[in-house]
Formats: C-alpha cells, structure tokens, sequence
C-alpha cells in the first residue's frame, strides 16, 4: 500500500519501494501501535542507559584495564551488526509480535547471566546475548514505528522516537544513584524495566504490521536507491558516538574542570533530547533531502566553532545545545525518510541495514576522534567531526546537482 503525501510534498524523487502492504490496521490501531512502540522504546533505553554506565563501573572495580572495559561495552553493537539483517528473515518465519517479544525476553536472559556470573569472559559472551536482542527490539520497533505513521506525521513519530531514547539514556545514569550498585539490586531494576517495555507491545499485538519480506527492494539494494540516506545515518552513528564518548575529555584537555567537562555533554545531550520533535515536524513539511544537508551543515558549524567558543560560555552552552540537537537530527531526518521510501518487507530490510550502518559509524567514532586527539592535539576531535560531517554535504551535495 502506497500512503498518500500531503499537497506538495516530495522528501526525495523516488517513489517508495513496494512490498507487502501494511494496510488492513484503522486509525485506531495504528494510534495504539505508536504509542506501544514509543513507550517500549522508554523502557528501553531507561535499560540501556543504566546498563551501560553500571557495567562499566563494575568492571573499573574489578580492576579491568579501560581498553578491556571498552572491547567489552562493544559487544552489543557488535551484536547488533552481526544480527540486524536476519531478522527480516525471522519476522518473516515468526512474526512481528513473536519476534520482538523473543528479543527482550533474549535481553532479559542476559541480564539475569550478568547478575549470576561475574566473570570477565562470562560478560563478553552475555554483553553479545543482550547485543542480539537489543537489534530485534531496534529494527522492529522502528519498523513498525515508519509503518504505523502516516505520511504527513512520520517526521514528527521520528523526532518523539529519538527524543524519548535520549530520555532514556539521560535518566538511566540518574537511576544508579539511587541504587547500591552492589548485587543484584541494579540488575533487578534494570530487567523490570525490559520486561515492562514487552507489556505495552503485546496489548497492542493486534496493532502490528504486516512486515512479510517480498522478492526485493530491500536489505543492500536500499544502498543504491537512497545513498545520501544512509550516508547520513553512518554519519550520525559516528558523530553521536564520538561527541558522548569523548566531549568530556575534549574539555577536560582543554583545561576545563571536569564538573563543566561533563556540563557540556549534559547541555548537548539536552539538546538531541529537546530539538527532536520540532526536527520532525519540519521534515514533515520540507524537502527531507535539504533538510538532511541543513541539520548537515549546521553540525559541521558546531564542530568547526568549537575551539573558538570554549571559553566563552555565552556562546558554548548554546552552541553545545544546538549542535547537539541538530546532530541527533541526521537521525531523525533519516529515519523519517526511510519509512517514505520503504514499505513492508522492504522496510523491514531496509531498516534492518539502517541500524547495521548506524552501529558501524558508532564503532568508528570514538576510535577516530581519539586518535585525531592523541595525534593532533584536543583540537582533533572538532576536526575529524568537522571533516566527516563536510564529506557527507559533499556527497549529497553531489547526488543533489547529478539529478
């Protein structure tokens, strides 16, 4: 089923890639199926974002060295990129509803591993179980998100999508400090919240679409048909990586105390929390590709102003709050545009291959940008960032005058 655009409306000249329709679902039930995906996507990355921080504390207890720390957190992007393009095949063979309650209950099992066994090698296996289900919850639950939004309000669907994970991520850290961290305390917090982001998910289990792969126009195809697209995402993947991972330390180097180091990452983080939905409700009403090369074009800004701007806080929180948010937004704009690209199956595949794309720009990031800083200076954060986000308007300039 091909959803109708509003009058003038035109995100990229290509019509979506057809596969098995959506339709069948009322108003009704696309409404609930939203907000089931919005509010398990809360629960998520409340999970994630006490997990992340939690793992990383305890095994600094240990006496883990900080490169063994960080080949551990990797494990479940590693995951992610190893399963996301066969579970198109499994929601195919199972089901959209089976599949995504199969993965948080795969995420609940690993959690529970982490709290039984304590073990280094143990956590490597167990971090990857957990990276196996985060990537079916993921691709499904933005799947179903792009099938279940109408044309005119997808963009907006994006923005709240993306803005209540970074809720997740802000507040999962504030959880901690409210628990022992010791014993199983955090782990018990941490599996109710993924066990509560199943419940909305099968009370709206009538709601879920029909994501039946079809013969093609998905999985590695999507990267002819929408290369700026996903050139985008591996961009932001890499950027939102970098500047979490080590904008702190980027000011801490430049001799700023570490309570205003870590300021500047809450400031920017506020600001890919709070800038979303107003992103989204744009894409809903201009040309997606120029606003993709827009939000492009201010982070380049950002980066590039950076260094100037550190000792002047008139000018950095602001500067930190916009880039921020407008980093995030190559997400938000990009996941908008894949659902009026893709349909069904297809955007299933194609979804499948978006988050892969994500995950990759993600591992690559902070090992770039911290290179560039031990080989140049701090400064080389802002230029890998500055030099990545220009070759992105480079190639989408590009394949914007070459039609």
């Amino acid at each position: 089923m091909v959803e109708e655009r509003p009058p003038g409306f035109e995100p990229f000249p290509h019509p979506p890639v057809e596969a098995a329709g959506v339709g069948g679902l009322s108003p009704a039930q696309r409404r609930r199926g939203l907000v089931a995906v919005l509010a398990s996507l809360l629960a998520t990355g409340f999970t994630f974002g006490a997990s992340i921080p939690l793992l990383a504390l305890l095994l600094e207890r240990q006496g883990v060295s900080t490169t063994l720390i960080g080949l551990n957190s990797s494990m479940p992007l590693l995951a992610t990129i190893l399963m996301s393009t066969a579970t198109p095949w499994i929601v195919r063979r199972f089901g959209v509803v089976p599949t995504l309650m199969a993965g948080i209950a795969v995420i609940v099992l690993g959690f529970v591993g982490l709290a039984a066994f304590r073990s280094l090698e143990a956590w490597f296996v167990l971090r990857f179980l957990v990276g196996v289900g985060m990537s079916v919850h993921w691709v499904i639950s933005e799947t179903w998100l792009n099938s279940a939004a109408r044309a005119d309000n997808r963009g907006l669907y994006a923005g709240l999508y993306t803005a209540l994970m970074g809720i997740g991520f802000a507040g999962g850290p504030l959880l901690l400090t409210l628990l022992p961290l010791e014993g199983w305390a955090p782990f018990l917090w941490i599996i109710g919240c993924i066990a509560l982001a199943g419940l909305p998910i099968w009370i709206a289990r009538d709601a879920a679409p029909d994501l039946s792969l079809s013969a093609g126009g998905g999985g590695w195809s999507a990267l002819k048909l929408a290369p700026t697209l996903f050139t985008a995402i591996f961009v932001a993947g890499l950027v939102d990586t970098a500047m979490l991972a080590l904008l702190p330390i980027y000011g801490l180097r430049h001799g700023i105390g570490q309570d205003e180091a870590l300021v500047m990452l809450s400031v920017a983080v506020a600001g890919a929390v709070v800038l979303q939905a107003p992103l989204g409700w744009l894409a809903d009403r201009v040309n997606r590709r120029a606003l993709l090369l827009g939000v492009g074009a201010v982070g380049l800004l950002g980066a590039a102003l950076l260094p100037a701007v550190l000792g002047q806080p008139m000018l950095l929180w602001p500067l930190l709050f916009l880039w921020g948010g407008t980093v995030a937004g190559l997400y938000t704009v990009a996941l908008a545009e894949l659902g009026a690209r893709f349909e069904g199956g297809a955007l299933a595949a194609a979804n499948a291959l978006f988050v892969m794309i994500y995950c990759l720009g993600s591992l690559s990031g902070p090992s770039l940008a911290g290179a560039a800083m031990d080989a140049l200076g701090p400064d080389g954060f802002a230029l890998v960032l500055s030099v990545v986000l220009a070759l992105f308007l480079v190639i989408g300039g590009w394949r914007t005058l070459a039609r």
